[in-house]
């Protein structure tokens, strides 16, 4: 059975006919049919989360994913006027913006980026490193990038989201709270990771790898980290993307940067 935590990429390796499923419900997701974003988007991306992009209910989506494989999940049934109110359903709040100073905004289209068949992520944190601490960046895409948000929730932004007929515009930014906590809770982190406490240290390099080779390279060395035991990466950037992995495994990461190009992360067990 698909659920909602599953990840599209996982559930296209395993059902690839539920494609189509997804392409009846949203047209954005026709760039799943490019192997390039496919390979770049889906293994981000769960169904729940799918179902936001798209902006349909969670558990029609699951009905018709489920449905396509021949899983019949029991529950209640809704009408076909129902049905339809739910796939054209969109959550987006119209209200006026706040904490954005219009003329501190920088604006990032990143539609180009995909229609040529590239994944938008890399552009992103690029655009995001060049900003200063009082701008805001406001990205333009066809699509809701509901994922984008924990990202750069994690390195201390907040959004707003609009919706502007078939034009998505998200506005990333900084608070002063947010910069102050997340400095605080830097200093905590820091006097966490303390690597000698740890008992023994496993070194990994993972610079000039091509994604995703980073990231399998660090889950599978995972299995060799126990609570006397602390993995120390070598990256040649921060892998953002690995610590939702890292959270869910009960691991936790703190991340230096040495300099533009290389990083160094503390990978260990979660306290207790």
């Amino acid at each position: 059975m698909i659920t909602k935590d599953l990840t599209i990429s996982k559930m296209l390796r395993a059902y690839p006919e539920t494609l189509d499923v997804l392409i009846e419900i949203s047209p954005h997701f026709k760039k799943l049919k490019n192997p390039v974003l496919r390979k770049a988007l889906a293994g981000r991306v769960n169904v729940e989360q799918a179902a936001r992009v798209a902006g349909v209910d969670v558990n029609l989506l699951l009905e018709k994913l489920n449905s396509s494989i021949g899983v019949t999940k029991p529950g209640v049934s809704l009408t076909e006027n129902e049905k339809e109110d739910k796939m054209t359903e969109n959550n987006i709040e119209e209200k006026p913006l706040e904490n954005i100073n219009p003329e501190k905004v920088v604006t990032f289209d990143v539609r180009p980026i995909i229609d040529g068949g590239k994944d938008p992520l890399k552009f992103i944190l690029e655009k995001i490193k060049e900003l200063k601490e009082d701008e805001t960046l406001l990205l333009i895409n066809s699509f809701e990038p509901v994922p984008l948000y924990s990202v750069l929730g994690r390195m201390g932004y907040s959004h707003q989201t609009r919706k502007e007929g078939e034009v998505f515009k998200i506005y990333f930014y900084r608070e002063e709270k947010t910069v102050a906590a997340e400095e605080e809770n830097q200093q905590h982190a820091d006097d966490e990771i303390d690597v000698t406490a740890f008992e023994n240290i496993v070194e990994l390099d993972v610079r000039g790898l091509e994604p995703p080779e980073p990231m399998v390279k660090i889950l599978e060395t995972l299995s060799q980290i126990d609570d006397k035991t602390a993995l120390l990466v070598d990256h040649h950037r921060e892998p953002v993307m690995l610590y939702p992995k890292l959270e869910e495994r009960g691991y936790r990461a703190f991340c230096t940067k040495v300099n533009d190009n290389y990083f160094k992360i503390v990978i260990a067990r979660k306290k207790d």
